[in-house]
């Protein structure tokens, strides 16, 4: 008898919590993001970047490129090489 009594009142506890949740959730979703968003912004924060200067290969590759370019010619990949 305590078994199905313990049971029963499981069964009813989690059927109301599930229906309680389910009427909330746009107001318990809007506050979850509203903590995320919170919780994103307190952390360090990144500013800035390294850029790393172009090295001379690159640099003579955009050259024959650009000079293949104005002259209407397609660039072979042997002549990057």
């Amino acid at each position: 008898m305590i078994f199905i009594f313990g049971f029963l009142t499981g069964i009813t506890t989690a059927i109301l919590i599930f229906t309680i949740l389910a009427y909330f959730r746009a107001g318990i979703e809007q506050r979850v993001k509203i903590i995320e968003k919170q919780l994103s912004n307190a952390g360090p924060q990144q500013r800035g970047a390294i850029y790393l200067p172009e090295s001379e290969e690159e640099i003579s590759r955009k050259e024959i490129i650009e000079r293949n370019r104005k002259i209407g010619k397609d660039t072979p990949i042997s002549e990057l090489m």
